[in-house]
């Protein structure tokens, strides 16, 4: 396919991706701020462990069903639109049915769950609420997930802004006459509205594309299960169970609820940044998954640096300011432990951001269980790391998170170049270390609290270097 059409397809993609992801992101930072500065930094961190406990079993109701159907209906889609319609059935008939079983377990389970693992029994009724949430996000997984790989983003995008704009009035609401309790029906509100105009939106769509959903013969379609879904699934399983176990570790420290607010509030910026990059790879991995893009060495190569280019000059502002979270959060979030808390977050998301593109890749080769290989040796040094600094509060889980990020990239990307899986040279060459210098030099100048205008200046002066890197990297000179 021509290298012009290429870039249309990513352009629009990407546009619309970007949207939906800032408009929905934006919209949920501020009711999470609002919610913050109401409910104080200690129930702020029960709203947290909260939202990551569902957040765990969602992944294990999710079955890794939204990115199968990404990568099987942008596939199929044009070549066998009858087997993309089985995929679509399928992967809707076990979101529901898991999302159910789940639901209702984790709903049983609440008062065991609330006094033996978070050591909070009051929030029972908060966890039996967030049932819903989890039931919701599940189904509405697999739905964008279908829509992603129709290309179908500008559909995403209008459905996020729904989404986006029953949730920042309902979250508010909730919090200001119910507490906690409010937030969390708010989200539950938001998620089933989201649920049912999403529903419309995959009808629609499939019928557009003139591909049948048929729930006749959809057991011909679970080999898709073993080779794509399931390593999936165990990724996203063990990395949410290994960071709600992380959570709850912090939480159980003497004044932990209080410290997990503090990480809570900084990873807002790091999911929002993160989704930016998720949502652009949303454009790319169709793309990828399709094979039109295997002879493009730019496209792969954009593939590769695009998540990280768009992530890390957000990111760095926030390491060089790290006073942001303070003004918005309030003044709980001010102190010097809140802030190098941000920088750490901020300094391992550039590290996710660079390793995005290499998740598409394996995605798009359906080498999922190379994945899987690394995620497991990223949660073997989290939990080791996390057990030694868990005294440190915030700071050490996010430490936590920095050594199993930097340990697990050595390891693992030159195993990437050796395959031939991406360019080399977006990789390993001098253009990718200044990048590195260029963060890990800011990061240094916060976390050792140099003054206000040292850090302005480390980051204008970075300026010049950082464009020439990712310009020449683009480029492959």
């Amino acid at each position: 396919m021509p290298a012009n059409s290429l870039r249309r397809r990513f352009a629009k993609g990407a546009f619309w991706s970007v949207a939906a992801t800032i408009v929905s992101q934006g919209m949920g930072l501020a009711a999470l701020v609002i919610a913050a500065r109401i409910l104080g930094k200690t129930v702020f961190g029960e709203l947290g462990m909260i939202q990551s406990t569902v957040g765990m079993f969602g992944i294990l109701a999710g079955l890794g069903l939204g990115l199968t159907a990404t990568k099987y209906v942008a596939e199929f889609r044009s070549s066998d639109p009858s087997r993309a319609g089985q995929i679509i059935a399928l992967s809707s008939v076990l979101s529901l049915i898991s999302g159910g079983l789940i639901g209702v377990t984790i709903f049983l389970i609440s008062p065991y769950l609330a006094e033996h693992t978070i050591s909070a029994p009051h929030l029972t009724g908060e966890l039996r609420i967030g049932c819903g949430l989890l039931f919701f996000n599940t189904l509405v997984g697999v739905q964008i997930g279908v829509l992603s790989g129709f290309e179908a983003f500008k559909t995403v995008a209008k459905v996020s802004l729904f989404r986006g704009l029953l949730n920042l009035p309902l979250v508010v609401l909730g919090v200001y006459f119910w507490g906690l309790r409010g937030a969390i029906s708010g989200m539950v509100c938001a998620a089933a509205g989201g649920w049912v105009i999403n529903y419309i939106a995959v009808r629609k769509q499939t019928h557009r594309a003139n591909v049948p959903v048929s729930y006749h013969n959809i057991h011909s379609e679970l080999a898709v299960l073993w080779g794509f879904s399931l390593p999936t699934f165990l990724i996203s399983a063990m990395t949410h169970t290994v960071m709600w176990v992380a959570n709850a570790l912090l939480a159980n420290q003497v004044g932990g609820y209080a410290q997990l607010g503090v990480f809570i509030a900084a990873t807002r910026f790091q999911s929002i940044l993160g989704l930016a990059g998720t949502k652009v790879g949303a454009a790319l991995l169709p793309i990828l998954a399709s094979r039109d893009a295997s002879q493009s060495d730019r496209f792969n190569r954009a593939n590769i640096l695009i998540s990280w280019l768009l992530g890390v000059i957000p990111a760095l502002l926030l390491i060089c300011f790290p006073e942001i979270m303070g003004l918005l959060f309030g003044s709980q979030y001010a102190d010097i432990s809140a802030r190098r808390t941000l920088v750490l977050v901020m300094f391992y998301t550039c590290i996710i951001l660079y390793k995005q593109g290499l998740a598409r890749v394996l995605a798009a080769n359906s080498l999922m269980w190379w994945s899987l290989l690394s995620n497991t040796m990223w949660a073997i040094v989290l939990m080791g790391s996390f057990w030694f600094l868990k005294q440190f509060g915030a700071i050490g889980l996010a430490s936590a998170f920095v050594t199993a990020y930097v340990l697990n990239a050595i390891c693992f990307v030159p195993l990437y170049t050796r395959r031939r899986l991406v360019p080399k040279g977006t990789i390993i060459s001098s253009e990718a270390a200044t990048i590195w210098v260029v963060i890990i030099g800011l990061t240094l100048l916060s976390i050792f609290q140099f003054s206000l205008l040292v850090r302005g200046i480390g980051l204008l002066v970075s300026v010049l270097p950082l464009y020439i890197a990712f310009r020449r990297l683009f480029r492959g000179s």
